[in-house]
């Protein structure tokens, strides 16, 4: 497959779907022309760099976030079964 990074070229071989390895292509891409305009006298290597690091912190916050939601849902799920078992939860026989 090939996808345009600033506006070359790049041939890519990925067991991802098409879709996906073009839609990540858009975000890097769209990353450097950010960067691009924002310091243009930069070499593309050190766009690259400050693009990788953008994308480095965004993955890092995200993936913290969904480890809090996901210690969350373990403390709210050992609470509610605590809740149902100080109950005495009464479970109807099956048919």
């Amino acid at each position: 497959m090939v996808v345009e990074i600033l506006g070359r070229p790049l041939a890519l071989k990925s067991s991802m779907p098409p879709e996906h390895l073009q839609a990540i292509a858009q975000v890097v891409n769209e990353q450097l022309r950010q960067l691009q305009q924002a310091f243009p006298a930069s070499p593309l290597a050190d766009l690259a760099i400050l693009a990788a690091l953008n994308l480095a912190g965004d993955f890092m916050e995200i993936k913290e976030d969904y480890q809090k939601l996901q210690s969350e849902i373990e403390e709210r799920s050992r609470h509610l079964i605590e809740m149902l078992e100080s109950r005495g939860s009464f479970i109807p026989p099956g048919p």
